[in-house]
């Protein structure tokens, strides 16, 4: 029994005794200890109490000696059993016996310690041990399955992501990791994966379709130039002055094609510095008003612009000069006869929105996003003469976010284009 459990009983036999307590002869009730005695040697608590003036002197170990053997050595043996090195023996504690504050006696209280189980107590600690090993178990075998399926679900997804990666690296662009995973930072990473694959393609697509458009564009002069030089070597023409300045414009035209390719190269690499200064919108506008003037009054198109008194703007005078000149270029081509371009100029504080706008055909909703992509044309059918290789606003897209703005294009609601550029003021 353990020491708090001794203790309990202690105090309970204290009490017990104290009732049997006789003031008028300063003894005890014989009989009742007796019965105490005998009680309290079945728990394995053996007492002795002796009054005062040594009336009563009773032992339990001098009436039932063989029972108090019998009680000690079981719990011995009981304790050896299930604990093979306890360490054990008798103990005995004394006691004060008391009555209305005088003292009257000693309680000696004995058992096996300095702790000691019962039958009961031993069962119901097998009975636990056997639970909690049940317990652990059933634990352990939920702990292993939880384990083999999260780490399933982890390293499933990593190992369809390493596949991928491989694929990717070996040439497989727009492979998709198609496993989802319910770990967030797995899932996010599989996102990102699958984002990259696609851009891959996309820029691996884009970069077959730039190899097509140039060769397609070099061809025509090349092919011209080869059949007009064949021609004149093979005496089948004279070199004329004017079949000459026809092989000149295609050399020409040759050049600008390179020239154009290598400042649209300079522009995305970042490899030109700008002038920077500030200067009045108003100004650059009314220049670029001016070059187009006999186009425009051609087209009977009028030219209109929207500006306050000042018009700052910091950046590079001619690089900005360059993407409104490819703004109205565009809008004079897409704008019918008696139609209108406005410029449009706003000081947002932080920042200036220079907007280009007409009242033409608009923009397919489905071109909106390639719009700036190099080579692209909206007509299909334009003529390379008249529509340019198609990497005028791919230049315009790159000057303005050199400057550190962005550009964007839309649909009027009513009627036409609008592409605004936003630079920091």
């Amino acid at each position: 029994m353990q020491r708090s459990s001794i203790k309990n009983q202690t105090q309970q036999i204290i009490s017990q005794i104290d009732q049997l307590y006789l003031p008028a002869s300063a003894t005890y009730d014989l009989e009742g200890l007796k019965i105490i005695g005998y009680a309290t040697l079945q728990n394995g608590i053996l007492i002795h109490v002796q009054t005062i003036n040594k009336e009563i002197d009773w032992d339990i170990k001098n009436h039932r000696r063989q029972e108090c053997n019998m009680v000690l050595s079981h719990a011995k043996d009981l304790m050896q059993s299930r604990y093979p090195n306890f360490n054990g023996s008798y103990l005995e504690e004394t006691y004060p016996l008391t009555y209305e504050g005088a003292n009257t006696g000693t309680l000696k209280i004995g058992y096996y310690g300095p702790y000691s189980l019962s039958d009961d107590e031993l069962d119901l600690l097998k009975s636990l041990n056997h639970s909690l090993v049940l317990i652990g178990c059933a634990a352990l075998f939920i702990v292993i399955v939880l384990g083999f399926l999260i780490a399933r679900l982890v390293s499933e997804p990593i190992t369809s992501v390493i596949d991928v990666a491989q694929r990717i690296a070996g040439g497989e662009y727009g492979a998709l990791i198609e496993k989802k995973s319910p770990v967030l930072e797995t899932s996010r990473m599989i996102e990102s994966i699958n984002e990259m694959s696609l851009a891959l393609k996309l820029e691996e697509k884009q970069k077959s379709q730039i190899t097509s458009d140039v060769a397609h564009e070099l061809r025509t002069p090349l092919a011209n130039l080869q059949s007009h030089m064949e021609a004149m070597i093979d005496g089948v023409w004279d070199p004329t002055t004017d079949r000459l300045e026809s092989c000149h414009g295609e050399i020409l035209r040759l050049v600008g094609i390179v020239e154009q390719l290598k400042e649209l190269y300079d522009l995305e690499n970042r490899n030109q510095a700008l002038d920077l200064s500030e200067f009045e919108f108003g100004d650059l506008c009314r220049a670029v008003f001016r070059d187009f003037e006999i186009t425009a009054k051609e087209k009977e198109i009028s030219l209109i612009r929207i500006l306050p008194d000042k018009a700052p703007v910091y950046g590079d005078y001619y690089r900005l000069k360059q993407c409104m000149v490819n703004l109205i270029s565009n809008a004079l081509t897409y704008t019918s006869r008696g139609g209108e371009i406005t410029v449009e100029y706003q000081n947002r504080g932080s920042e200036v929105r220079i907007m280009v706008s007409d009242n033409g055909i608009g923009i397919p909703g489905e071109e909106l996003p390639y719009l700036f992509d190099r080579f692209y044309r909206v007509d299909k059918s334009r003529s390379k003469k008249t529509g340019g290789m198609g990497i005028g606003l791919s230049i315009t897209k790159a000057i303005v976010e050199n400057h550190g703005g962005t550009i964007e294009a839309a649909n009027r609601s009513e009627k036409g284009a609008v592409f605004t550029m936003i630079l920091p003021r």
